[in-house]
C-alpha cells in the first residue's frame, strides 16, 4: 500500500511539455512523510528523503522508515532496491513530467499541468475565493479518460477532482501550506483521496520539510542509479 500514493495522481493524466520561465530551478530535495489510511482501518507511515533533478528526469526516494530502501523512478520503470536485491516494475507513462517536483520546478503547478496538454479548458467559474476550471479530454480520448476540475485559491493550486468516463469522481487532492523560496513555490502538504471500485476510500497525507532547491550537497542521491543485470 505504501507505494500507492506515488502513482495515484498519474493514473488518468499525461504530461505536457514545460514552458520556459524567467527563474531557472533545476533541482529540488525534501524530507517527506506519508500517512495513509483506508476505510477498512488499515494504516501505514512512510518517511525519508526525496530528490529530483529535472535534467536527469529521475526521482529518487531514500526511504528510511519503516525500513531502509531506495526507490528510483525513471520515465517508464520504478526500481525498489533493498540491500543487494532490486525489483523492477513498470509505471504509468508521464510519471516524471507530471510529478509535483517537475511541475513546481517548471512553474506549471498552478494549472496541474493541464494547459496545452491532451485536455482542453471548457469552463471557468468563480466560487467565492476560488477560481474553478473544468478540463475535458480532447475528442479522440473522451472514451478513455474523464474530466478534471482544478481550483485555484490565492493564485495557487488548491484542489483537483478527477473523474472517470462516467462522470464518477475517483480522486481528490488538496494542496496547502505552500513554501516560497525566491520565485519557487512548493506545497508542503498534499492530501489525496482515492475512491476504488469496491467502494474503499484511501486517504494519504504527504508532508514535505527541509525543502531545498538547486543544491549540490547531495549529488549521490541526485545521480543515484542501479546496476543493470
Amino acid at each position: 500500500m505504501k507505494k500507492l500514493f506515488l502513482l495515484l495522481p498519474l493514473l488518468f493524466l499525461y504530461p505536457l511539455i514545460s514552458s520556459a520561465q524567467k527563474d531557472v530551478y533545476y533541482r529540488v530535495r525534501a524530507d517527506f512523510s506519508v500517512k495513509e489510511k483506508s476505510s477498512d482501518g488499515r494504516s501505514s507511515l512512510t518517511m525519508g528523503k526525496v530528490f529530483y533533478d529535472k535534467a536527469r528526469k529521475r526521482i529518487v526516494y531514500d526511504v528510511l522508515f519503516p525500513e531502509k530502501e531506495m526507490w528510483l523512478f525513471t520515465d517508464t520503470v520504478m526500481y525498489t532496491i533493498r540491500g543487494d536485491a532490486q525489483v523492477k516494475n513498470p509505471i504509468v507513462p508521464g510519471y516524471i513530467e507530471f510529478s509535483v517536483f517537475n511541475l513546481s520546478l517548471n512553474n506549471n503547478l498552478k494549472d496541474y499541468g493541464l494547459k496545452n496538454s491532451i485536455y482542453e479548458l471548457k469552463e471557468v467559474v468563480k466560487d467565492e475565493d476560488m477560481v474553478i476550471s473544468l478540463y475535458v479530454p480532447k475528442k479522440e480520448l473522451a472514451k478513455l479518460i474523464g474530466d478534471v476540475k482544478v481550483s485555484v485559491k490565492d493564485n495557487r493550486l488548491y484542489g483537483v477532482l478527477i473523474y472517470d468516463v462516467n462522470k464518477k469522481m475517483i480522486g481528490k487532492q488538496i494542496f496547502s501550506d505552500y513554501l516560497k523560496i525566491g520565485g519557487f513555490e512548493f506545497p508542503a502538504e498534499i492530501i489525496n483521496f482515492s475512491y476504488l471500485e469496491n467502494g474503499e476510500e484511501i486517504r494519504q497525507i504527504t508532508t514535505y520539510k527541509n525543502v531545498k532547491i538547486n543544491n549540490w550537497d547531495e549529488d549521490y542521491f541526485y545521480n543515484y542509479n542501479v546496476a543493470v543485470p
